[in-house]
C-alpha cells in the first residue's frame, strides 16, 4: 500500500518524458545558438523580448527603492539568520596525524563561480535568492551569477532584485526557465559559465539541472514543493489546513499532503479546506504506517503536529527539514526561521541534503609522508599494490624506502 500511495503522489513516467524532451530541445538551443537562442526563447515561453538579458546596475541599486520596507526588514531578517547558520555548519579545516607518522589534512576551497536560479512564476522569490547567494558568500565564492525570469518590463521581480542589491551582488539576468539554467551552466556570449549551479524550479528547471549535471555541479534536484504533515487529535485543524494551503500555493506539480490515523483529524481539516486543489488527506491504519510513508515518500518538508513529535523524530529516515509541534511551520522555514527552504524533492532526501555552504566547497586533501612514515607504510603499499596488479605503484613506494635506508647506511658509515 506504501509503494503504491507513493506512486501515485509522484508525477507520472508519461509527465516527465514530456518535460525531458521539451527541457533536451531548449538546452540544445542554448547551447549551439548562445545569446540569441535564448532571446528567442524568452520572447517565446515568457512573452517579452529582452534585448540585453543583463540586468543594469542602475536597476539593481533603484530596486531597494521600489522594494517595500515591510519586504526590506524581511529580507534583512531571513539574511542575518540564514548567515548565523550557514557560518556555524561550515564545514572546517582538519589536521590529523596518523599512527605512522603521516600527516593527512583537509582544506575547504570555494569553487570559483556559482550561478544561482531564482524562480517567478506565479509569484517572484526573492527568499530563494538569499537562500542561495548567503552560504555561497559564506563559503567564500568570489563570482556569483542571477538568472531569474523577467516581467512585462523585462527586468525581474523589484524584491529579487532587491535581495541581489542587499547582499552586494551585481551580476543578474533577466532569464528564466530551462534556458536560464542551460545559460549558465554552458555559457553564452555573454555569460561565463559557472562551476556550481543552484536554486529550485519548476520541473523544467529541475530536468534542466539534471540533464546538465556533470557539466556543472548542482546541489540537488529541487523541484517542485512537497509538504507531509504527520498529525494527531491535538493538531488545530484550522492551522494545519493553512499549512497545506500555504505549500499548494507554489504551484503546479506541488505535494500537500495530510496523513493521520484518526480518520476525525482529515474530516476536522478537510472542513477547514474550501479548496482542496493540490491537498491530499490520507488515513494510514497506524503511526508504524504512517512513518513508512515517509521514509519512503522522503517529502522536502515534514510537519509533527502530534502530542510528543520527538518520539516521532527519532523515527524519521528521510526528509529535506523537519518542523517539530504545532507552532513550527514550514512557512517558517520558507522565510524567516534561518534554516534553508532549497531542499531536495522527488524521493532524493534519502541520499541528499539542503543547500549549504557545502555545496560550494571542495574538500581537498592535503598529504605529507615523512622519513618515518615511508619506512613503515612502503611494505604494507607494496604487498597491497602488487595484489591489485600494479607493480609500478609498489616501486613507487619502495624506492622512497631504498633511498632512505641507503641514506642511513651511509650516515652510519660516516660516523664510524
Amino acid at each position: 500500500m506504501v509503494t503504491e500511495t507513493v506512486r501515485a503522489l509522484r508525477p507520472t513516467d508519461e509527465d516527465r518524458e514530456r518535460v525531458k524532451g521539451s527541457v533536451a530541445d531548449i538546452v540544445e538551443m542554448v547551447r549551439s545558438g548562445g545569446d540569441a537562442a535564448v532571446r528567442r526563447l524568452t520572447a517565446r515561453l515568457d512573452g517579452v523580448d529582452v534585448e540585453q538579458a543583463r540586468v543594469p546596475a542602475a536597476a539593481i541599486k533603484r530596486s531597494l527603492k521600489e522594494t517595500s520596507p515591510g519586504v526590506l526588514r524581511a529580507l534583512e531578517t531571513l539574511t542575518e539568520n540564514l548567515r548565523a547558520t550557514a557560518r556555524e555548519t561550515m564545514p572546517q579545516p582538519s589536521r590529523q596525524v596518523l599512527a605512522q607518522g603521516q600527516i593527512v589534512s583537509t582544506r575547504p576551497m570555494p569553487v570559483d563561480r556559482a550561478g544561482v536560479y531564482a524562480p517567478g512564476g506565479r509569484a517572484a522569490y526573492p527568499s530563494s535568492a538569499v537562500m542561495a547567494l548567503v552560504p555561497a558568500q559564506v563559503a567564500g565564492v568570489k563570482e556569483i551569477a542571477v538568472c531569474s525570469p523577467p516581467g512585462s518590463d523585462g527586468l525581474p521581480s523589484h524584491a529579487v532584485l532587491a535581495a541581489c542589491s542587499l547582499a552586494g551582488v551585481e551580476e543578474v539576468y533577466a532569464i528564466g526557465g530551462a534556458q536560464a539554467v542551460a545559460a549558465m551552466a554552458l555559457g553564452t556570449e555573454t555569460i561565463r559559465p559557472v562551476d556550481v549551479l543552484v536554486g529550485p524550479g519548476n520541473a523544467f528547471v529541475e530536468e534542466a539541472k539534471r540533464g546538465l549535471f556533470g557539466e556543472v555541479g548542482i546541489e540537488s534536484l529541487a523541484g517542485p514543493s512537497e509538504l507531509i504533515v504527520l498529525a494527531d487529535e491535538t493538531a488545530p485543524p484550522d492551522v494545519v489546513a493553512w499549512d497545506l494551503r500555504a505549500q499548494a500555493e507554489h504551484g503546479a506539480g506541488s505535494q500537500s499532503v495530510l496523513v493521520a490515523v484518526d480518520e476525525a483529524v482529515l474530516a476536522a481539516v478537510s472542513a477547514q479546506l474550501p479548496d482542496p486543489a493540490g491537498i491530499t488527506l490520507l488515513q494510514a491504519d497506524s503511526w508504524d504506517t504512517a512513518l513508512e510513508l515517509v521514509n519512503a515518500y522522503a517529502p522536502e518538508h515534514l510537519q509533527l503536529m502530534v502530542a510528543d513529535p520527538q518520539a516521532l523524530l527519532e523515527r524519521v529516515r528521510h526528509a529535506g527539514a523537519i518542523f517539530m509541534g504545532m507552532m513550527s511551520g514550514t512557512a517558517f522555514g520558507d522565510y524567516v526561521a534561518g534554516s534553508n527552504h532549497i531542499l531536495p524533492t522527488g524521493g532524493r532526501g534519502r541520499f541528499s541534503s539542503g543547500l549549504a555552504t557545502g555545496v560550494f566547497l571542495r574538500i581537498q586533501e592535503v598529504v605529507e609522508i615523512p622519513d618515518a612514515a615511508v619506512e613503515r607504510l612502503a611494505a604494507p603499499l607494496a604487498d597491497l599494490a602488487r595484489a591489485e596488479g600494479l607493480p609500478a605503484h609498489a616501486r613507487s613506494a619502495e624506492v622512497r624506502a631504498e633511498r632512505l635506508a641507503n641514506a642511513s647506511s651511509l650516515t652510519e658509515g660516516a660516523a664510524t
